[in-house]
């Protein structure tokens, strides 16, 4: 394609396509089934009689499995068409979500998330591969931004909603909603339509992937330690209902979705992910000192701010240096990267809290995004030098 076709798609290609609402629709609703279960489950696992380590293994595994698969998984979007493997795992989703009811000790939960982990990282890649194949290529920034808010809207009513339902019924009806959401996630992608199916095997990991999924690495292993344990320091700190940091959390990214994508794609990508990568960690430093509602909520503010600067620029970033051939691979490399930082993180850093506290385990959380945040000064001051 010359310059001249390309200006010319860009100005005439609509950024909201008919594929574009309908993924982002499932897509909204797939991450408001997950996170009725975001604050809920430590609790429900605390109930059936886990312990703080085994909390952060069973939350952890749900990542480590899509995080296994992921590369597969990507690999078969190329081959196989992004539609055809979206429906397969939103599928194993919804039937994952109906057998939580059905799990009374931490082994068949363990197993349950195991599986449940498999119909995650086939959607998800599939969806966000799908979004990256219908983005304007100048507006690719925006697109990933704009697409994005349909989790973080998920995000900010799923966790607050899940702890109202759990508080006036019980996890058998929490359960239950869950599932029925996932399947309307299942009814919006069914009308979707795709071009992209190049039949052919791409390989498992994407090298071109690999910084940008670095990077997520890092900022996605302290997302570990606020899905996992977020909800039990809230108790600690008397702050009854810990959905709302997520609330403060979701809303700040929404926010800043609106102009951080478009942001990057004027200035450049490193413009807008190393400040936010640093704003991320403020915001883990301030939350490891939270003692009152005010302080905890404006933690949750910083961390929105970073992850809404660096979560899009960064997916923008990945896909500007991939082809549209190998797009599934790399979004399997990204999104494995990002599901491995949050299971590393999960376990890791529960064994952390175990043997330490709070303070330390989110303090040591913002360390390792400064260091994320090293990483990408030094390849941006070797790609000065060598330019």
């Amino acid at each position: 394609m010359t310059l001249a076709n390309e200006n010319r798609l860009d100005q005439n290609e609509p950024l909201f396509s008919r594929n574009f609402i309908l993924t982002s629709l499932s897509t909204f609703t797939l991450f408001s089934s997950f996170y009725f279960l975001l604050i809920t489950l430590p609790i429900y696992i605390q109930k059936i009689g886990g312990t703080e380590s085994e909390i952060g293994f069973i939350i952890g595994v749900f990542t480590i499995s899509a995080v296994v698969l992921r590369p597969f998984i990507g690999q078969e979007v190329d081959r196989r068409g992004r539609k055809n493997i979206l429906i397969s795992g939103l599928l194993v989703f919804l039937v994952s979500m109906l057998l939580y009811n059905y799990t009374n000790n931490v082994t068949s939960l363990l197993l349950l998330r195991v599986f449940h982990g498999v119909g995650w990282g086939a959607a998800t890649t599939a969806a966000t591969t799908l979004i990256a194949d219908i983005s304007p290529p100048k507006r690719r920034g925006e697109a990933m931004g704009i697409f994005g808010m349909s989790s973080n809207v998920a995000m900010a009513i799923g966790p607050f909603l899940s702890m109202i339902l759990l508080v006036a019924y019980d996890f058998s009806i929490l359960f239950m909603i869950a599932a029925g959401i996932a399947l309307v996630s299942l009814l919006f992608a069914l009308p979707i339509s795709e071009n992209v199916v190049s039949h052919r095997r791409t390989p498992l990991f994407s090298r071109e992937a690999l910084f940008a999924s670095i990077l997520m690495f890092t900022v996605s292993l302290s997302y570990g330690s606020i899905v996992s344990f977020l909800s039990l320091f809230a108790q600690k700190q008397g702050i009854t209902n810990p959905g709302i940091f997520f609330s403060v959390f979701a809303v700040t990214l929404i926010i800043v979705r609106t102009f951080a994508g478009k942001l990057s794609d004027k200035k450049g990508r490193t413009f807008v992910i190393l400040p936010g990568m640093i704003i991320i960690a403020g915001g883990l430093f301030l939350l490891s000192t939270a003692s009152s509602l005010s302080i905890f909520l404006a933690s949750a503010f910083l961390y929105g701010l970073g992850f809404g600067f660096v979560h899009p620029s960064l997916m923008a970033l990945l896909v500007d240096s991939v082809s549209e051939e190998g797009r599934g691979a790399a979004m399997g490399t990204f999104t494995a990267a990002f599901d491995l930082g949050i299971g590393v993180g999960s376990i890791v850093l529960g064994f952390v809290l175990q043997y330490f506290d709070f303070q330390v385990m989110y303090s040591v959380s913002a360390l390792i995004v400064l260091a994320g945040a090293l990483l990408l000064i030094s390849r941006t001051r070797n790609v000065t030098r060598v330019n």
